[in-house]
């Protein structure tokens, strides 16, 4: 038995440690919800249009109704986590997140039936994921008896949902596109329709005022986390079209949340949440990716 690295872990990790960066800034600066989310697009369509322009767009039609669909779905992520994070903070909400992957590897198996028979091939690793599993929701449960961690399980549990079903979304999404220039291409037409939405819910509902849209706070905590999500989605992006599991990328990127705590040692920010509980829930998630790898 060989273990090997895949080139999409690689990129998952690196794109973890520009994530990590993302609700620290937003943990600090506290700016609105709503308004950061729609300058952080405005900010990533701005970055990625350059490239796209360069490397084409994709022409199946396919591509662009699957990114519609993804881009629902992330008009709603978006806000309310943007929202949570000033409330319980960004070690918090990193913990919760990984409960998605759960979901979303079971859900996966819907789309690629194939995938789950190359499991059962296989009986110690099909045991191993079970086990995985039953470990989680363990952990899950013992998460529920931290008070700030159960607040910020009630505030972002669409979150989390949106987290499981998301990238599944977005990997059939790039399927529709050649591989070279799928992750540009797709983030640059997911934001630009996200963008349409928020427009269009902004005429009816007026979310925020136009001082509080485009405050200081929002302009710098939007660009700031524009500029690395771009990043970020970029390396996501690229290794979500080698990962045959979308739920194995979201693994790696959810290590988010070991580096902000490490950040908070380091910086001497108090946590009072239920750490070892959460680190736990990342573990059984880290854990999919060694199985997946042997």
């Amino acid at each position: 038995m060989t273990f090997e690295t895949p080139l999409w872990i690689l990129l998952g990790f690196a794109a973890s440690l520009f994530n990590t960066a993302i609700p620290l800034i937003q943990e600090k600066i506290k700016a609105d919800g709503f308004a950061l989310a729609v300058w952080v697009k405005i900010a990533v369509v701005i970055f990625s249009f350059p490239v796209v322009l360069y490397m084409g767009f994709p022409t199946d039609i396919g591509f662009y109704l699957m990114t519609a669909i993804s881009a629902a779905i992330w008009c709603i992520n978006d806000i309310i986590y943007f929202r949570t994070i000033p409330v319980v903070g960004a070690g918090v909400v990193s913990r919760i997140l990984p409960a998605s992957v759960i979901l979303s590897f079971v859900v996966w198996f819907g789309f690629d039936p194939q995938l789950l028979n190359d499991y059962l091939e296989r009986p110690w690793q099909a045991t191993a994921l079970c086990l995985i599993v039953l470990l989680s929701v363990t952990f899950s449960i013992m998460m529920k008896s931290c008070p700030i961690t159960w607040k910020g399980i009630r505030m972002i549990w669409l979150v989390v949902i949106a987290a499981a079903i998301g990238p599944l979304i977005d990997k059939l999404s790039l399927g529709y596109a050649p591989a070279a220039n799928a992750p540009f291409a797709f983030m640059f037409s997911q934001g630009l329709i996200m963008l349409v939405f928020w427009a269009t819910f902004s005429l009816i509902k007026k979310p925020v005022s136009r001082a509080v849209f485009f405050s200081p706070a929002s302009l710098k905590a939007g660009l700031s986390i524009g500029a690395v999500a771009t990043v970020k989605m970029a390396l996501k992006f690229q290794a979500l079209i080698y990962c045959d599991h979308p739920a194995l990328l979201s693994v790696i990127l959810f290590t988010d949340a070991l580096w902000i705590i490490f950040y908070y040692r380091l910086t001497g920010r108090e946590d009072h949440s239920k750490i070892w509980a959460g680190i736990g829930l990342v573990a059984c998630a880290a854990a999919l990716v060694l199985v997946k790898s042997l």
